[in-house]
This record gives C-alpha cells, sequence and structure tokens, in this order.
C-alpha cells in the first residue's frame, strides 16, 4: 500500500513537472500520449532493471536494496537540478 501511494504521488508530481514549461496547445495535444508512453516504457524499464540486477547478483538482501534506493535517489535529485538550471527563470523572460 505504502509502495502504490508513494508511485502514484511521485508519478503525478513528475507528469505535471514535463508538462509546466509548454503551451497550451502542446500540452493538450500530446500530454495523453507521452503519459501513456513514458507509464508503460518506465514499468517496463523498471522491471527489465530489476530482473537484470536480480540476475547479476543473486538475491538482493533489504541492505543491497536500500543502497540501490540511495543511489537512485542521489542520481534523481542531481539530474533534476542540473535541469533546472536550464529553465528559463522570471527575470529571463520565460514566465508570464
Amino acid at each position: 500500500l505504502a509502495m502504490k501511494g508513494m508511485e502514484y504521488s511521485v508519478r503525478g508530481v513528475v507528469n505535471e513537472m514535463v508538462y509546466v514549461p509548454l503551451d497550451f496547445e502542446s500540452r493538450y495535444v500530446g500530454k495523453e500520449v507521452i503519459g501513456v508512453f513514458a507509464y508503460r516504457l518506465g514499468k517496463s524499464g523498471t522491471s527489465l532493471a530489476l530482473s537484470a540486477a536480480s540476475a547479476v547478483f543473486g538475491d538482493v538482501g533489504l541492505r543491497d536494496l536500500s543502497f540501490l534506493t540511495a543511489a537512485a535517489a542521489a542520481t534523481w535529485c542531481g539530474t533534476a537540478w542540473r535541469l533546472a538550471d536550464l529553465l528559463p527563470g522570471k527575470e529571463e523572460g520565460g514566465a508570464d
């Protein structure tokens, strides 16, 4: 139950963050298509990655999974930080 709650909360936020810089027409036209493909590819990719990790490393315990989760979170934060620097700010004329 906790995992489903986290999945929906994170997915909802990330899903909306992707569309913030787009204009109305782009959001309207592409939102459903991108959402469906990203959702399906994300779930499939995660499943394949976990299967590959299980095949390579054998039985992954809770400690190992915690380290992998921390590494993924750190990578995610670093990537989000770098991408945020690429967005135009209010002083640059990016917002109305």
